[in-house]
């Protein structure tokens, strides 16, 4: 009996294999989407890693097996080189919370151990504008702006589980970080800042400026950063604008008023998400570029009656950019 069940059992198998017969082009693909293929698909061709320094030594790319990214060699003291037209984004883990940095060309020393993801994208180049300031001015020492005012770009991974904030080719002489538009930068209003010209009055038409206008304390006119092209069209990128500002003040000519330190209190930090809406509604895209940060609230006193901004004189201020390159 037992003999009969089983060969009976194995006739319906028989049938059954040779009348359903395996897809197997879907097999595969099924294998693939689950996690990376063991073997040369799964290299990650866009970084080219260089066991020393500076470029030197042997040479591989880093690989997924099982899941998890594996080093060609030991990288604790190693360089690397992303391709032309790219932009690599490493991860670690170290910590409670990844963290991602984004890279482009090369990079002659570097500590590629404790990497727990890499992804790469087509690179994109976003021109950031200073359009200049925009506040009330009663008379000309109204324009004796100063202050910093720092751009940075984010681009949040696709899990939403790490941010990093994207590379800015600003000229050097300027730059704070490899990371930092520095719009403006002038410490004080006791010399006029070259930048009187990008203080116009309240005045919502913003002025086409396309060149630095102070190569030495002025600021920069135009911030390159390099983004994901996927980021840049799934809504994952975003401007911060940081703005600590500050003016000289005078109602008229002739009045008495005179005011050297009319400041904001404190910087402020403004997000403005590219292709999603931000927190007030506003989308930052191809068609509506332009950015205008404020009102920025500073206050003051008379000179002579204060030595710190305590009250008295109040100025708004309105930053002002055009985003490129949407």
């Amino acid at each position: 009996m037992k003999n009969l069940v089983l060969i009976l059992l194995l006739l319906v198998i028989t049938g059954t294999s040779h009348s359903q017969k395996p897809d197997t082009a879907k097999i595969i693909q099924k294998y693939i989407d689950k996690a990376p293929v063991i073997g040369v698909l799964n290299e990650v061709n866009d970084i080219e890693v260089f066991e020393l320094p500076k470029f030197k030594g042997r040479t591989g790319k880093f690989r997924w097996e099982n899941g998890k990214i594996v080093a060609p060699f030991k990288t604790k003291d190693a360089s690397f080189r992303v391709a032309n037209g790219r932009i690599a984004y490493i991860r670690r883990c170290a910590g409670e919370f990844p963290e991602e940095n984004a890279y482009t060309g090369s990079v002659a020393s570097a500590d590629l151990t404790g990497i727990c993801g890499i992804r790469t994208d087509a690179a994109v180049t976003i021109p950031i504008q200073f359009n200049g300031v925009a506040t009330i001015i009663h008379n000309n020492d109204c324009r004796r702006v100063f202050g910093d005012i720092r751009v940075k770009v984010y681009e949040t991974a696709p899990d939403g589980a790490a941010q990093a904030m994207m590379p800015c080719n600003a000229i050097p002489v300027f730059r704070a970080d490899a990371f930092t538009f520095l719009a403006l930068s002038h410490p004080n209003s006791t010399t006029r800042s070259r930048y009187g010209r990008l203080v116009h009055d309240a005045n919502p038409a913003v002025p086409v400026i396309s060149t630095v206008v102070n190569s030495v304390t002025g600021g920069e006119a135009v911030g390159n950063f390099v983004v994901g092209a996927s980021g840049l069209r799934d809504g994952r990128v975003g401007v911060i604008i940081t703005t600590s500002l500050g003016s000289a003040h005078k109602t008229c000519d002739l009045c008495d008023d005179f005011s050297s330190n009319v400041r904001m209190t404190a910087p402020v930090t403004k997000t403005y998400p590219i292709n999603r809406a931000g927190s007030d509604g506003r989308i930052l895209n191809a068609a509506n570029n332009r950015i205008q940060s404020g009102p920025l609230r500073a206050q003051g006193s008379r000179d002579g009656f204060a030595i710190t901004a305590s009250g008295g004189i109040f100025l708004d201020f309105h930053t002002q950019f055009t985003v490129n390159g949407l």
